[in-house]
């Protein structure tokens, strides 16, 4: 750098008089060479402080004013709390709690009043018709007619207690309603029997054992006055009755009588 300034000093001074001649010619001459760009100056000193800004526009927080940029802090250095907006439209319901545990019983509500009374049955409840007897006869009872139970199973009753008596093993029917009748019997190995209304078979019952039985068989029938029902044996039959411990019963009685 010192050598460049050297020979730029020296082409200054050989130049020099040139130019001087120059100027006191009459006539111009030619232009000369443009000039090397100088170096570039030094920084320049800092400027004086300037005066302190007006303070910025209060504005809500994160808010912008209207026409304007983002107001800055003011001499507190912080930005002011805006207005209370309007309330916003109320969200949708949410969704619905657990169940709460059962509450307390409450206490007892008075009593409500009367229901109004019944329509009479048109049922006459005193009317009663019933039958319990067993089997007394020794001899073995012939297929297909009436088994014979001749005596009532609790004797010495009150004659209003002892039921109606069967004549020959035969139920007459003297009030009409619905009866339930059942029997016990007592046979070895092999028994048939057939529950009858007048001639109709209603109903047959078979049981059979390698040694004693005893079987049974119910029966509920809609009867009318007259009517006549009976238990009796098929060819399939060994009923005991000589052996004190081998009881044979039939029982009927009413259960709703008809109006």
């Amino acid at each position: 750098m010192v050598c460049f300034c050297i020979a730029m000093g020296a082409m200054l001074s050989l130049a020099l008089p040139d130019l001087v001649t120059m100027e006191t010619c009459t006539s111009a001459g030619t232009p000369g060479l443009h000039g090397f760009p100088g170096l570039p100056g030094r920084d320049g000193r800092d400027g004086e402080t300037g005066e302190k800004g007006v303070p910025g526009v209060v504005s809500g927080p994160g808010q912008i004013p209207e026409g304007g940029q983002k107001g800055e802090p003011g001499e507190s250095g912080l930005r002011g709390k805006g207005l209370k907006g309007e309330p916003g439209e109320s969200g949708p319901p949410g969704r619905s709690g657990l169940q709460g545990n059962p509450g307390r019983l409450g206490p007892k509500g008075p009593p409500g009043p009367p229901g109004e009374k019944g329509s009479p049955s048109g049922v006459d409840s005193s009317l009663t018709s019933f039958f319990s007897c067993k089997r007394n006869t020794i001899q073995q009872p012939p297929k297909n007619l009436p088994i014979r139970f001749d005596g009532p199973i609790l004797s010495g009753l009150d004659p209003s207690l002892e039921g109606v008596s069967l004549k020959d093993g035969l139920f007459k029917c003297t009030i009409s309603g619905v009866y339930f009748f059942t029997y016990h019997l007592s046979a070895k190995s092999l028994i048939c029997v057939n529950l009858k209304k007048g001639t109709e078979t209603k109903v047959g019952f078979c049981d059979s054992s390698s040694g004693f039985l005893v079987t049974s068989g119910s029966v509920v029938l809609d009867l009318l006055e007259g009517d006549v029902v009976s238990l009796q044996p098929t060819d399939n039959n060994a009923i005991i009755t000589k052996d004190e411990r081998a009881d044979n019963t039939f029982t009927g009685f009413l259960i709703l009588p008809k109006s």
